[in-house]
């Protein structure tokens, strides 16, 4: 999936005039940032060493995720406001990202795990208040996914959406059937009994958006076998594992993992792999011919979850530009009382190539 050689003048030919191409260093010596533009590399020192920076993602995921209590509401801001400090505002304070409203980051260790929409800048507005955010695993994968021809090259067409488990998980029934809508009679939504791995199989190579309502389970000990679990039937098991999603051969444009914890991968937070040997459910889903994959940090929430994948579905950009109709859905759904916090709408992540131009 990867190219040998990728110099920065390749990744700035691909470059939106308005976009910026971010990818982080982290070592317990300091740690860097390399920002591409158009028309220029930099390379800015952080000032943090990755054992802090680990401290303060470990605390900020902790306080996010236990939502609803006093405590940790009171919490949050303060870390996401350092890691804004450390990872973000440097660069700004260099003048890299004047005129830009996109970001295409690639994270390393630990920052695999952070929810770079919430970060909070010192005025109180979270990141993707002010940038489409958009992750990808390095830029010889980026290059590559970008030139993928729509539908793989094939003539894949339409939505194929599951929701396996509607009475165990109800907002995922109301998620599909908004889909079904936007899709139309391109689109095929199957629930229940019939949302099977050996339906996915025979039916996702051929389709150009996959998308997934259902658990996800992370194997932090062996993520081969991290998996989303769609029914069983024939053969199949039901569980859609990652050493199997390895395997398949699929012309999605896009694929949604809406599901918990879709977007981790080897190891725990406590446990980071070295290197970038990353392997996971974004990652296998890439690798089998993916062009985007969204997917999530943590166990998110059903009904928000729907309300925000409505949302997706409903942007005019979720073809050409998942990232950016992810943005345009977090930003209406924090601005909601009952779904402002973070917890309900930062866990997702779009990762992949560039939008289609």
């Amino acid at each position: 999936m990867s190219r040998n050689s990728v110099t920065w003048q390749d990744v700035a030919r691909r470059l939106a005039p308005d976009e910026a191409f971010i990818e982080y260093l982290v070592s317990d010596s300091g740690s860097l940032a390399f920002v591409v533009t158009r028309d220029t590399i930099a390379v800015v020192d952080l000032g943090a060493r990755r054992r802090d920076l680990a401290r303060l993602v470990e605390f900020a995921r902790g306080t996010v995720e236990r939502r609803g209590s006093a405590v940790t509401d009171s919490l949050w801001r303060g870390p996401l406001r350092r890691l804004h400090g450390s990872l973000m505002a440097p660069i700004e304070e260099a003048g890299l990202l004047a005129g830009k409203s996109r970001l295409v980051l690639v994270p390393h260790a630990e920052l695999h795990y952070l929810p770079f929409a919430a970060l909070v800048d010192g005025a109180g507005r979270f990141l993707v208040e002010r940038y489409v955010i958009a992750e990808t695993p390095s830029a010889s994968v980026w290059l590559t996914l970008g030139g993928r021809p729509p539908g793989g090259g094939r003539g894949a067409a339409g939505v194929l959406a599951f929701a396996p488990k509607p009475g165990a998980l109800p907002g995922s029934r109301q998620e599909v059937a908004a889909i079904a809508r936007f899709a139309g009679a391109d689109g095929r939504v199957l629930t229940g009994s019939t949302a099977t791995e050996a339906a996915f199989r025979r039916d996702a190579p051929t389709r150009r958006v996959l998308h997934l309502a259902t658990y996800g389970v992370l194997n932090k000990q062996n993520p081969l076998f991290s998996y989303v679990e769609l029914a069983a039937g024939g053969d199949q098991d039901g569980r859609l594992e990652v050493h199997e999603v390895f395997g398949l051969t699929l012309a999605a444009d896009l694929v949604v993992l809406s599901a918990c914890q879709t977007g981790l991968g080897s190891g725990a937070l406590a446990d980071v792999p070295p290197g970038d040997d990353w392997v996971g459910l974004t990652r296998a889903f890439l690798h089998a011919g993916a062009r985007h994959v969204v997917a999530t940090l943590w166990p998110v929430d059903d009904w928000a979850t729907a309300a925000l994948m409505e949302r997706f579905y409903g942007a005019s950009a979720v073809g050409p530009d998942p990232a950016r109709a992810l943005a345009e859905a977090q930003r209406v759904v924090l601005t909601a009382p009952a779904t402002a916090h973070p917890f309900y709408w930062a866990g997702f992540v779009a990762v992949g190539g560039g939008a289609v131009r």
